[in-house]
């Protein structure tokens, strides 16, 4: 008699325990298989990351037993769907596999730190599949960036660049008249990673730092930071008072259109604007406006409500005229990207696998 789930080989009948032409997927055998030994199912990862075979060797070492899948940047419909069955762990760089496509899933690792379209996607209604970032793991560049931009903006670099790139040659020394940032403040909208390099690095050029942050830290939290903290109700007070407002925040209900027309009329006419969180917590249509009428000085801005920004977008012609510098969603790029992915995803694997906590799980009632 044939066994159920098998096929017979070249016209042979099977004889009991005989397991070839499975027409049951091998996955299936090996679960009953762990089962009927009493064995622990080894962790199986399915990734779309884009690790290099050092990597995937550092994640065995980090988690030993693991089955690794890696599909380098694929979607999970060209990924093998018995093998995306299997997934406990799922690292995604781009789109997300479906809860009936990956019902084993408890853990979805994603590439970068931004999540606010991810953590509405129906896999994580049940509240079962735990979602972690990689947030921090650009904070470096992105601190750097965010300090470039704040010295070209004082320095009325775009303003030299562009006269001297058209042959011309400016007398008038009082249009290049620089703001100093020794003694200056900065104003941070989001205390995260990201802030806490900017901060860094505007203390060290001698500035005070204001910093907006949904939870004030306690003094054994403070880590001796010289920052001024400061709740969402005196966000007046941080814009009136800060020569330098970078947005470091997350997109949130809450921070969608922060800073409005009415917020960017409570900064100073001499102050700019820095935004390398996300494009919508600024309402860029006030923004042009209030630039182009002068009520504040200028901006610099990497991340848009709409990307890449439309044709029609009055920063452009704000870019034009030397008073806003417009990068296309850059600040972050760092050639250690992968290098620092890796590691926090090992550590993460180490961690899930001893039932220990995990870096940067998000929130979902705070949508971060």
């Amino acid at each position: 008699m044939d066994h159920p789930g098998l096929s017979s080989c070249a016209g042979r009948r099977h004889r009991d325990g005989c397991v070839c032409a499975l027409k049951t997927p091998v996955s299936t055998w090996l679960e009953l298989l762990y089962l009927a030994h009493g064995m622990t199912r080894p962790l199986t990862i399915v990734s779309t990351g884009p690790f290099s075979a050092d990597s995937i060797a550092l994640f065995e070492q980090s988690a030993p037993g693991i089955r690794f899948h890696p599909f380098p940047k694929a979607t999970p419909d060209e990924i093998p769907a018995d093998v995306l069955a299997t997934a406990d762990v799922y690292y995604a760089y781009g789109e997300l596999p479906s809860r009936a496509a990956a019902p084993k899933l408890r853990w979805v690792q994603m590439h970068w730190a931004g999540v606010d379209s991810a953590i509405h996607d129906p896999l994580f209604a049940s509240g079962e599949v735990i979602l972690t970032t990689g947030a921090g793991i650009h904070a470096v560049n992105v601190g750097e960036y965010t300090l470039m931009m704040m010295l070209a903006l004082a320095h009325r670099l775009p303003m030299a660049f562009k006269m001297m790139q058209a042959g011309a040659w400016r007398d008038d020394r009082a249009a290049f008249m620089p703001m100093e940032l020794r003694g200056a403040t900065l104003g941070l909208i989001g205390y995260g990673q990201i802030g806490r390099a900017v901060a860094r690095l505007a203390r060290a050029f001698g500035m005070r730092v204001i910093a907006l942050r949904k939870r004030i830290p306690t003094e054994d939290e403070r880590h001796d930071e010289d920052v001024t903290f400061i709740r969402r109700d005196q966000l007046p007070m941080l814009l009136a008072q800060s020569d330098f407002v970078v947005v470091a925040a997350p997109l949130t209900p809450e921070t969608r259109r922060l800073l409005d027309a009415g917020a960017l009329g409570q900064m100073k006419p001499t102050a700019f604007l820095i935004n390398v969180g996300r494009g919508a917590v600024v309402d860029e249509q006030a923004l042009a406006s209030a630039i182009a009428e002068g009520r504040i000085a200028g901006a610099a801005l990497d991340v848009f409500e709409q990307e890449p920004l439309p044709d029609d977008s009055p920063l452009w012609r704000l870019a034009a005229e030397y008073r806003v510098v417009l990068t296309p969603h850059i600040a972050g790029q760092t050639p250690h990207y992968e290098a620092r992915a890796a590691a926090l995803f090992a550590e993460n694997l180490r961690r899930f696998s001893r039932g220990q906590p995990l870096i940067n799980q998000v929130d979902f009632s705070q949508g971060y």
